[in-house]
């Protein structure tokens, strides 16, 4: 990023960035750290095809799917390990992490097929995941600036509620963005997935063909769980973020300070000024300068507070979001169900357009022309009647959205907490920058 200034002689001058401008590459920069940061500190369990984690998306998800159903070792190979099992260092249990972990799947991608499967099969779900974090995060501070810029009064620090509605604001527009993405993503499924890898060389082209097989209202269906998910959710985020590592850590300096001060004024003070109610003059106080928190010592206190208020942020983002996906999957998958019984009742249908659903559903069908919408429409009673049905046989609808929580969050926190840590940096380091240069 270049800063304007004049040059002696009068020569070329470049111009101060815009603040629109300097939005979007924080929120690109902010992005892409947020999601390498992400994949690197992610773990795999057993089951890596069933995890959805909202990175928002796994990069390697296909690779993993590919290289599990073509890994086909002949007999002679296994009794070959299994003879070679005893003279191994490490644990069998650990190379499988190893093996299925982001560098491994990656190092067999590459000895397999070769560079070619970095722009084919890597980058699209990367781009995908930068894109919608680009949107969040220059949604965010764009609106938080234009908020700051309503208010009369001016302060370093935002108020609450500007910082909830840009949360809120930003979340609608990364849920607009990712949706397309989100139904792919959940109507491609395994066996899916390893026929496609016979017939498209790069995700590039089974992106754009399964989008054209969903349409348009298949991409958005379920937009209103997945709105009410990501707008609630990321306004608890930053509004929880900005809250520990502005006001609170700001409060916490200010008493710090006060108290510095009157340490400094007790020990200066006797006890006659006390009894005569006299207020020390300034030349009785000690040589000795008052200890307060210098400015370092106040960065560092700041950085602290920053961590601290990511690692919270992060926390309550999967609080909010976590049952929320849940029962998006839910819904998603019954939507994919109408889908292929959709597309079943076209084939076979010769005269009469089929006007039933499946046993299982309880949604009535109108007119054919208006027969997808209407079952997108109503597909939400039928979901939250699923849900109240998992409820009356588990007798703890809590427990089931819940479940597997602590393993989810643990997996997302480094790489959302680094994405804040990231775009705080950045954020503070371009105000740094504008400070320090004159303007012309």
């Amino acid at each position: 990023m270049t800063t304007g200034y004049d040059s002696i002689d009068g020569g070329e001058s470049n111009a101060t960035p815009s603040t629109a401008h300097r939005t979007s590459v924080i929120g690109a920069l902010t992005a892409g750290g947020r999601s390498v940061v992400y994949q690197l500190t992610s773990f795999y369990l057993r089951t890596p095809l069933k995890l959805f984690r909202p990175a928002r998306f796994d990069y390697l998800h296909y690779l993993r799917v590919v290289l599990t159903g073509e890994e086909r070792k002949p007999l002679h190979e296994v009794e070959k390990q299994q003879k070679l099992k005893r003279f191994r260092i490490l644990n069998p249990k650990y190379m499988y992490y190893l093996e299925n972990s982001s560098l491994g799947i990656l190092t067999k991608a590459l000895n397999k097929y070769g560079w070619k499967v970095i722009p084919d099969r890597i980058l699209p779900p990367l781009v995908v995941n930068s894109a919608a974090g680009v949107i969040l995060y220059t949604t965010y501070l764009s609106t938080l600036t234009h908020f700051a810029k309503l208010r009369a009064e001016k302060s370093q620090l935002n108020k609450p509620w500007d910082i909830w509605r840009s949360g809120l604001l930003a979340g609608a527009a990364q849920a607009l963005v990712s949706s397309p993405i989100d139904a792919i993503y959940t109507r491609s499924s395994t066996s899916e997935l390893l026929s496609s890898a016979q017939k498209y060389d790069n995700l590039w082209l089974y992106g754009r063909d399964k989008l054209k097989e969903i349409g348009l209202i298949g991409c958005f269906g379920g937009y209103g769980i997945t709105l009410f998910k990501e707008s609630l959710g990321f306004a608890v985020y930053f509004t929880t973020f900005e809250l520990i590592k502005g006001q609170l850590c700001q409060s916490l300096i200010n008493t710090i300070k006060h108290y510095d001060q009157l340490k400094y004024t007790i020990r200066n003070t006797k006890l006659t000024d006390i009894l005569l109610r006299r207020s020390p003059q300034p030349h009785e106080f000690e040589k000795a300068p008052m200890k307060s928190m210098s400015p370092q010592e106040e960065k560092w206190f700041q950085r602290t507070f920053t961590f601290g208020g990511g690692v919270t942020a992060a926390f309550l983002l999967q609080v909010v979001q976590f049952p929320f996906s849940k029962i998006q999957k839910v819904h998603l998958s019954r939507l994919e169900a109408f889908d292929i019984y959709n597309r079943t009742l076209f084939k076979n249908a010769e005269a009469a357009p089929v006007t039933t659903t499946p046993p299982s559903m309880k949604i009535r069908v109108r007119s054919p022309n208006s027969r997808r919408l209407h079952i997108y429409y109503n597909s939400y009673m039928d979901t939250f009647e699923h849900i109240l049905f998992i409820h009356k046989n588990t007798n703890s609808l809590l427990k089931w959205l819940y479940k597997g929580f602590m393993r989810n969050t643990l997996a997302i926190i480094p790489g959302t907490t680094a994405g804040l840590l990231l775009l705080d940096y950045m954020r503070s380091s371009v105000e740094e920058t504008l400070i320090q240069t004159p303007l012309t």
